[in-house]
């Protein structure tokens, strides 16, 4: 039975990466947030629905400081680690992208003129090329996160962890 669990939390974090994919391809073919917004919701949730099961697997281990250092990965392929990182990096890559175009502001549409708003604030004027482009640049913000944050269920949920220790045959 909980082999079953395991494999359906896997597959459903498989969901969300091929579907984080997706929606950063899309972003380049003129997608935004607004037009995927339920997609967005559901991803949000997704993570969440798939982490709190994780965290309760390895509450014990979690408390300690060294586990998403060295314990998380214990038992999985080699490449797990540098994936992690890799995505890492490229979500932080996108966020400052983001931040350097937008000018740590939100494209926004404000009395039928694009704008970019700083909390209500209006910082500048946009043509309607560069609010599309800018919507772009948040959604694959977002995408990249998504990509993370399914990526870590994943491998977790994939590759079963090989230790005896904590609480190790509730999963297993």
């Amino acid at each position: 039975m909980i082999q079953v669990v395991r494999r359906s939390l896997a597959i459903v974090s498989v969901c969300g990466l091929v579907a984080s994919i997706v929606i950063y391809v899309a972003s380049y073919r003129g997608a935004t947030m607004d037009g995927i917004a339920r997609w967005a919701i559901a991803l949000h949730i997704g993570i969440f629905v798939l982490l709190l099961p994780m965290y309760a697997a390895e509450y014990s281990s979690v408390r300690q400081r060294t586990f998403f250092w060295k314990g998380f990965t214990q038992g999985m392929p080699k490449w797990i680690v540098p994936s992690i990182k890799l995505l890492s990096l490229f979500f932080a890559v996108h966020f400052v992208l983001f931040l350097t175009q937008s000018h740590a502001s939100a494209p926004e549409i404000k009395d039928g003129k694009y704008v970019l708003s700083d909390h209500g604030r209006i910082v500048r004027a946009l043509t309607q090329s560069e609010y599309f482009r800018l919507k772009g640049a948040e959604l694959r913000l977002f995408a990249t996160g998504w990509m993370f944050f399914y990526f870590v269920p994943t491998a977790y949920w994939w590759f079963p962890r090989t230790r005896q220790e904590t609480i190790g045959n509730l999963w297993d």
